[in-house]
């Protein structure tokens, strides 16, 4: 058998026959592989027939298959289509190394065949400084090495500069960067103006220059203050900007320490108040006053910045106006303080006088007289004895200042509205009322019956204005007694609220008859003896007491009578009419009109 055979007949026992592996093994594993030297871990390098498969590497090495996928790394780009045996070797034992370096050593290796190239400082740094990355038994990984600077460096900038170092810097000298490729608006402080002209070290100054910490916050930070520190606290942006340190004209206006450029002081040149230099303060000063004559017959005070800070002479705010309108003649009360300004002072009358010279002694200086001329007599027309400066209504005018009039209010007149006697549409009542007797303003309700008491002294004769249903009667010529003075005043006179007929007082019957219904059905007046309704009843009730005399009738109660109910001998009895009535009057006066004869059985046996 020839030595080749040989060979392959122990692989093949070594495949078929894992119990005899070890024994045929070319040699143990390398320490990386050490986890798969046993007999059953043969076929995960090796198939029947081959060597070693690179499908099977890869089935463990996946981060490597995945480069060699993409064409990345030395594995990528130089040994894609080639065996993995040709430079990882194994069956060397435990300190055997599995890779066979291109070019004899690790350190030799041509970086550039891996995609990157290593320049400047990074020629000089070990493999390892770099490939830090290890597999679960502590070997050395170089696959998936990241290439990026920040994988290795800490970003000094924080980012803010992006992570594509290169744009400014290379791998020979860091601190050596391309200052044009530099974009310093992504910086903290954006160049703008003048300051893009000017060179790097003209702020980062140092050698080498100091990139940072810088100090921008305020420009005193690089520039000395040519006004020694007069406008601080302000800012120099306040007046100047970057495009040059004179192009500030306007801000310098707009922003103007103490006192406002605006309106007419804007058509000012500087000389004119700043006549020792424009940086120094007037030699007039700094108040309205140096250059102003006061025009304000108010004590204002000299401090006319209160107002006219934005040097505006009229047109102000509203709200300035009311603030200080009490340090005039006239304090603002009541409506007025809600009143538009130029309801008084209306922008049709001129400057000069349309806040001086305005009369306020009345209110009809202002006001025109919604009353026509009605109360001119009164008090000189003045509306402050009826109103206030509080709102035109309510009005003042109550029962006091009525008494006054000739129509003082009392009674049911203090709550009737004004309208109710002074009718006209509002916002002008009527308020002159000839008016003063009652049957001016209310219809008469007893037609012609008073009219004797009517033409000597009206409706107050009976009447007041407390109570219309309270009259003053004297009712003396038919006394009210018992049930006839708690009965209405309609109950006999007929009165009925609303009605069409007035009630009746005149010719009211003063007999019972005359107004009571007779319930006995005529029996004491049809028959003799006739009998009246007070003969037997009073005014106070109508019932009957049972001390009635009734021995005066033809039938005197004596003895068991005289115990008997009313009700026992007198029944009630149906009448024609369906009505019934008792029956007082019987007819009848003897025993037998009433009881049975006890003794007509003996009678009757009698012979």
């Amino acid at each position: 058998m020839s030595r080749g055979a040989a060979l392959a007949l122990l692989g093949i026992l070594a495949l078929t026959c894992p119990a005899h592996a070890q024994l045929l093994s070319p040699g143990k594993l390398a320490r990386g592989h050490a986890a798969i030297d046993t007999d059953d871990d043969c076929a995960k390098c090796h198939e029947s027939g081959r060597k070693v498969v690179a499908r099977l590497c890869l089935a463990c090495h996946q981060d490597l298959g995945a480069a060699l996928s993409a064409g990345r790394g030395l594995h990528g780009r130089q040994y894609k289509a080639q065996p993995c045996e040709h430079c990882h070797v194994e069956h060397l034992g435990r300190k055997g190394r599995l890779v066979r370096w291109p070019g004899g050593a690790m350190e030799k290796l041509d970086h550039a065949l891996t995609g990157y190239r290593l320049e400047g400082k990074h020629a000089t740094v070990t493999c390892l400084a770099c490939h830090t990355k290890r597999s679960a038994t502590g070997a050395t990984q170089f696959v998936g090495t990241k290439d990026a600077c920040a994988a290795c460096h800490k970003d000094p900038h924080d980012g803010r500069f992006t992570a594509t170092c290169q744009k400014c810097h290379n791998a020979t000298d860091w601190k050596a960067f391309e200052r044009k490729a530099f974009n310093h608006q992504l910086t903290k402080y954006p160049l703008t103006g003048k300051h893009v002209a000017v060179a790097c070290e003209g702020c980062h100054v140092g050698a080498p220059p100091k990139w940072k910490p810088l100090g921008f916050a305020t420009c005193d930070a690089c520039h000395e203050d040519p006004h020694r520190g007069q406008f601080r606290p302000k800012p120099c942006t306040s007046c100047h900007d970057t495009s040059a340190w004179d192009t500030g004209r306007d801000k310098i206006r707009s922003n103007h320490p103490g006192l406002s450029l605006a309106a007419g002081h804007a058509r000012v040149d500087c000389k004119a108040c700043h006549d020792r230099g424009n940086d120094r303060a007037p030699s007039k000063g700094k108040a309205c006053v140096a250059c102003h004559k006061a025009v304000h017959l108010a004590s204002f005070g000299p401090r006319c910045e209160r107002c006219h800070a934005s040097i505006r002479w009229v047109g102000l705010a509203p709200s300035i106006g009311r603030d200080h309108h009490d340090e005039t003649r006239y304090r603002l009360q009541g409506a007025h303080q809600a009143i538009a300004c130029d309801r008084c002072h209306p922008s049709t009358r001129p400057v000069a006088q349309r806040f001086r010279g305005l009369a306020f002694g009345k209110c009809a200086s202002c006001h025109a007289d919604p009353h026509a001329g009605e109360f001119a007599a009164r008090d000189r027309g003045e509306c402050a004895a009826c109103h206030t400066v509080a709102g035109f209504a309510p009005t003042t005018f109550g029962v006091t200042a009525h008494a006054t009039t000739g129509f003082a209010l009392d009674g049911k007149h203090l709550a009737t509205p004004c309208s109710g006697c002074h009718p006209a549409p509002r916002p002008r009542l009527t308020f002159r009322q000839p008016k003063r007797a009652c049957a001016e303003c209310h219809d008469d309700p007893h037609g012609a019956q008073f009219a004797a008491e009517m033409a000597k002294g009206g409706c107050a004769t009976c009447h007041s204005t407390l109570d219309w249903r309270e009259p003053k009667i004297d009712h003396a010529t038919w006394p009210l007694l018992g049930a006839h003075a708690r009965a209405t005043c309609a109950g006999c006179h007929g009165a009925q609220r609303g009605g069409a007929q007035p009630a009746a007082y005149r010719g009211i019957p003063r007999d019972c008859e005359g107004c009571h219904e007779d319930l006995h059905a005529g029996q004491f007046v049809q028959s003799e003896p006739v009998r009246r309704c007070e003969r037997c009843h009073t005014a106070m009730t109508f019932q009957i007491a049972r001390t009635f005399p009734h021995q005066e009738t033809r039938f005197p109660l004596l003895g068991k009578h005289r115990a008997l109910e009313c009700s026992a001998c007198h029944r009630a009895e149906a009448l024609r009419n369906g009505a019934s009535a008792v029956r007082w009057r019987l007819g009848y006066s003897q025993c037998k009109d009433c009881h049975a004869n006890p003794h007509r059985e003996e009678k009757e046996r009698r012979p």
